[in-house]
């Protein structure tokens, strides 16, 4: 294995887990860090996951990485996942399994339709995804959750935004990456970290990440989603940290040298989710805006725009007393639009083709 793959820090600390955890590269990992210079801010870096592979970049790869690995020694050939209509989660998904030649089924939900969400549709037409539009929130839940699993008990299924324990262990090992980094002087140790929160699978394995790593550091989730699916919670402190309790409890099990460590609730800010998941807010239009006109970074409405309002918010209100601030990037920057250009909406199914007109 090269010694500049992500696992270089979380395998070399605790070898029992190179050895016990299943394993496959579909990215080019260290990704990139450097400072933001051209926004008049001091001190604040960027974490370039947009630039996790040269066939789709995003968060999604390094939990792609364990989640397809265990699929294959599980001997499974066909994968069940679900998202919005724009989900970078399941094009992502979609992508690797063509290559790998699994058969995947994503079930698909509404969400407000933007450009990014357009192109996101268009790209999955090209793949050979099973394409099922469930409508709403609720009604796929249900069918992800209950009439799949009976309809199709030998399927692998894969929780929303890769956001399992298998998945999360790819921001536990992202988490060792950084800590290799700031050892080589690429970057000082942020005193926080700021990444989106959906499914929560980012934030809590890069909150277990930094303890396990000896980091000292705070995770800061920028909520995009509510918190509240219907009665049930999906999106909260308590959530994450069971997300983070069970990704630790996973890895304790299989590695006898894991420190024993206390899960706390995770820092999450709620004042940027706008009208709903998916829905542009005036306060992430003007920080991609701003990062495209002065560091030429492109972020998306839903997840990336969101996060970095956040974080410029955060750095003007705390100029003084903040410390290093990392600004985990988790959007695409492959650029597809090419393949856009070339998709034809009728690859598509009817129900689907209406958002593209």
């Amino acid at each position: 294995m090269p010694e500049n793959t992500p696992r270089l820090g979380l395998f070399q600390k605790y070898p029992e887990l190179g050895r016990k955890l299943p394993q496959m590269e579909l990215g080019n990992f260290p990704t990139p860090v450097h400072p933001l210079k051209g926004l008049g801010l001091e001190n604040v870096w960027i974490k370039r996951d947009d630039q996790s592979s040269a066939v789709y970049g995003g968060n999604k790869i390094r939990k792609l990485e364990f989640i397809l690995a265990a699929a294959g020694q599980k001997q499974v050939r066909h994968l069940i996942t679900v998202g919005g209509i724009g989900t970078h989660h399941g094009l992502a998904t979609a992508i690797f399994c063509d290559q790998l030649g699994i058969q995947c089924t994503l079930l698909l939900y509404y969400q407000p339709v933007t450009e990014s969400v357009k192109h996101s549709l268009l790209l999955l037409g090209q793949s050979r995804v099973r394409l099922i539009y469930r409508r709403t929130l609720w009604r796929t839940m249900v069918s992800y959750y209950g009439i799949y699993r009976l309809k199709y008990p030998g399927a692998y299924f894969v929780y929303p935004g890769g956001s399992s324990t298998i998945g999360n262990i790819g921001y536990v090992s992202a988490a060792f990456e950084l800590k290799h980094q700031v050892a080589q002087g690429l970057v000082p140790e942020p005193a926080a970290v700021f990444c989106p929160l959906s499914s929560g699978g980012t934030l809590a394995g890069l909150t277990l990440g930094v303890q396990l790593a000896g980091l000292n550091t705070r995770l800061i989730g920028v909520r995009v989603m509510p918190s509240h699916l219907g009665p049930f919670p999906a999106c909260t402190p308590k959530t994450v940290a069971r997300q983070i309790r069970h990704t630790y409890g996973y890895l304790k099990k299989r590695c006898r040298d894991l420190p024993d460590i206390s899960i706390r609730l995770p820092v999450i800010l709620t004042a940027y989710v706008g009208a709903g998941y998916g829905s542009p807010t005036r306060a992430g239009s003007r920080a991609d805006l701003l990062m495209q006109e002065k560091e030429g970074i492109r972020l998306d409405p839903t997840y990336t725009a969101k996060t970095f309002a956040a974080v410029l918010d955060y750095c003007r209100m705390h100029q003084a007393d903040r410390g290093p601030v990392l600004y985990w990037h988790t959007y695409n920057s492959v650029d597809l639009s090419g393949r856009v250009a070339r998709a034809d909406r009728r690859n598509l199914p009817d129900c689907l083709q209406t958002f593209i007109d």
